[in-house]
């Protein structure tokens, strides 16, 4: 079977041979393309979209081999299928041809049958994905081309799935059982696509792609509106949504979904992804596991982020970060028994930008394992000035943020062992605090995890408690010191309900010999409950709002004070 489509240049000096075998793979059905010197092949294959090469050995001037060097040498094409043609006596060349990272050869006389064997499978190779056998980014690219030259009347929409947490699941379990899982789910998802009513509808039969990573593409074809191919979307997620058993264990993930209908705006497939993808994006910045349909008004937001992601990348070789310190007060004795330490960004034109605005952007990319590691260097390089410069301050411990990505690193351990021994910052006055989500959505993991840190001294903190989906019994697996109630609860301690939550809480804590902080206190009446409630600590505008080094530092100079009341 052959390739439709599919664009083959050849390389051969002798118009004789170019034009035999260009007749033979025209009538298979490929396109082909020809050159007579390695020159010229070059300068097509820049300005071409080329599928695989073949590439005759012995050619005057610029040889194939050295064709085929210069090809591997190119960061662009460096991975585009050679087949190379020689005599049947050029072994020493084929040596020398696959150790260049020629793909194939074929011999002269050429058997045609064989070679369009070796061709179908170079092209196929690369048009397919390895892990899972889906079309690849290249095929499905290719297919929505076609559709948008062959009848731009014709309706089709695209899906963009990305696949909820992967990274930590990758992260946690390791490269083999992630592979496992996207496997497991290309397969669900396609029993998922062959079952779903609406299809019987379409004018062929759906693409399912995976383009990269995590993320899978499908092509409705046909597909009148975006209320059917957002219930072809529903019916994919719900899929997703059953566990996984991946390396023993039962895994549990979602898919964002975003989708995009056809228009006479799009003449590339590029656009159409880089559209779906947006939407994608948006489903996921409003909560994962859900399905948003494209709009041009996303457009802007989508540059914003780009924007912003490419400022972050180098925010912290300029220095643009700093850490604010927001005191945490004892509600009994009231006065300042620790700070948290909390990034804040003053990019050279923005201002100061909200941490919400770019610490989940650092979270997808990577960036958010260097720029919390720079946090917590910094906080406990404090920690050892206030100590030279406010005796008193001795005993004051600094919470530092863990983000999902940072908890699942590999190199976590190593690192706050480093950054403790660099900076001479005793352990024990450090508190790592980790969401409760974060806790429960890996919770063996995170549990081995929060040992081996307790193991170097550090205090462990709980952050967010009672927002997720608490199962009070974790509690009694994991190392922690500390329980911080939300400040939706604070926010609500006027309405019985919240009251006794925090109430049981602070009970719980006391029997698992945890103390319990109280965020976002805001008035004086909140302050008053939660000190008749036995809370032990409290954080928010009450007392203070998040204080430059400076500013810390002048009011531990003080002397500790007592409780912090606005005017």
């Amino acid at each position: 079977m052959s390739q439709p489509h599919a664009t083959l240049l050849l390389v051969d000096d002798d118009a004789m041979n170019r034009d035999a075998l260009s007749r033979r793979l025209t009538r298979t059905g490929y396109n082909v393309l020809t050159a007579e010197s390695g020159a010229d092949a070059l300068g097509m294959i820049n300005s071409h979209r080329i599928d695989a090469v073949l590439l005759d050995v012995m050619m005057p001037g610029m040889s194939g081999l050295d064709t085929l060097r210069s090809l591997r040498q190119s960061r662009s094409v460096s991975d585009l299928p050679v087949i190379m043609v020689t005599a049947k006596d050029g072994s020493d060349d084929m040596v020398e041809a696959l150790d260049l990272g020629a793909n194939d050869y074929v011999t002269k006389p050429i058997d045609y049958a064989v070679a369009l064997a070796r061709i179908r499978a170079q092209v196929t190779a690369r048009r397919a994905d390895p892990l899972t056998g889906l079309p690849n980014r290249l095929l499905f690219s290719e297919r929505i081309n076609n559709l948008l030259k062959a009848d731009p009347r014709q309706p089709f929409a695209v899906l963009f799935m990305d696949v909820d947490r992967f990274k930590v699941i990758n992260d946690s379990l390791g490269h083999a059982a992630g592979d496992e899982l996207l496997s497991a789910l290309a397969t669900r998802l396609q029993h998922a696509l062959r079952a779903t009513d609406c299809l019987a509808r379409l004018e062929g039969e759906p693409t399912l792609a995976r383009i990269g990573g995590d993320e899978f593409t499908v092509l409705l074809h046909g597909i009148a509106d975006v209320v059917a191919a957002s219930a072809v979307a529903e019916r994919l997620r719900a899929a997703a949504a059953a566990p996984f058993q991946v390396h023993g264990r039962e895994i549990v993930t979602s898919l964002s979904i975003g989708v995009v209908m056809s228009a006479d705006r799009y003449q590339r497939a590029d656009d159409m992804i880089r559209d779906a993808d947006t939407a994608m994006y948006r489903a996921k910045k409003l909560g994962k596991a859900r399905c948003e349909v494209f709009d041009t008004s996303m457009l802007a937001a989508a540059e914003e982020r780009l924007e912003l992601e490419t400022d972050l990348r180098r925010a912290i070789a300029h220095s643009e970060f700093e850490v604010f310190y927001q005191p945490i007060v004892s509600l009994a004795a009231e006065k300042v028994t620790g700070f948290e330490a909390l990034i804040r960004w003053r990019h050279p034109t923005r201002g100061l930008v909200s941490p919400a605005d770019f610490i989940p952007i650092a979270e997808d990319t990577g960036l958010i394992v260097p720029i919390g590691s720079w946090v917590l260097r910094e906080a406990c390089l404090q920690i050892k000035k206030w100590e030279r410069e406010c005796p008193e301050s001795a005993d004051l411990v600094v919470n530092v943020n863990l983000s999902a990505r940072q908890c699942m690193h590999p190199d976590l351990l190593q690192d706050v062992a480093r950054i403790l021994a660099e900076t001479g910052c005793p352990a024990e006055r450090v508190k790592l605090e980790i969401t409760e989500g974060v806790v429960l959505e890996n919770s063996d993991a995170v549990s081995e995890i929060l040992h081996k840190l307790r193991n170097l001294g550090v205090q462990l903190g709980l952050d967010d408690f009672g927002m997720g989906y608490s199962a009070l019994s974790y509690l009694q697996r994991f190392p922690f010191q500390t329980i911080k109630i939300d400040r939706t609860f604070v926010s609500g301690m006027k309405e019985t309900g919240n009251t006794e939550i925090i109430r049981a809480i602070v009970s719980m804590a006391a029997g698992l010999d945890m103390n319990v902080t109280a965020e976002g206190v805001e008035t004086a009446d909140q302050v008053s409950r939660l000190q008749d409630l036995a809370c032990e600590f409290g954080q928010g505008y009450y007392f203070q709002r998040p204080l430059t080094a400076a500013d810390a530092t002048k009011m531990l100079a003080s002397g500790l004070p007592k409780l912090l009341r606005q005017p």
